[in-house]
């Protein structure tokens, strides 16, 4: 296959095949609601008389939000994740994935 490709467009064709996205998107979720968790906890432990003095402690409830909305989409991201992996092995083995 790689013969009939010019080069630059087969090793580009090779890299795209190694570096995989996180289709499933069950990392980013992970990590944006680990990332609202710690500006949480570091606006309560370290900001929060400032907030409170400026009148925006409603940043600290922000981040609570982001927490709580990325630990209901997590189970979300879970399921499609065991989606995509059934619908591929469905896929490889030849079954219809109807």
């Amino acid at each position: 296959m790689t013969e009939s490709v010019p080069g630059a467009l087969a090793e580009q064709r090779a890299l795209e095949q190694e570096t995989a996205v996180d289709a499933d998107g069950v990392n980013a979720v992970i990590l944006g609601t680990v990332a609202w968790a710690a500006a949480a906890v570091v606006l309560r432990l370290f900001f929060y008389d400032d907030l409170l003095a400026s009148g925006a402690s409603w940043w600290l409830w922000v981040c609570v939000t982001g927490f709580g909305l990325g630990l209901i989409g997590l189970p979300y991201v879970l399921r499609r994740r065991q989606a995509y992996r059934r619908h591929a092995a469905a896929a490889d083995a030849g079954e219809s994935l109807t």
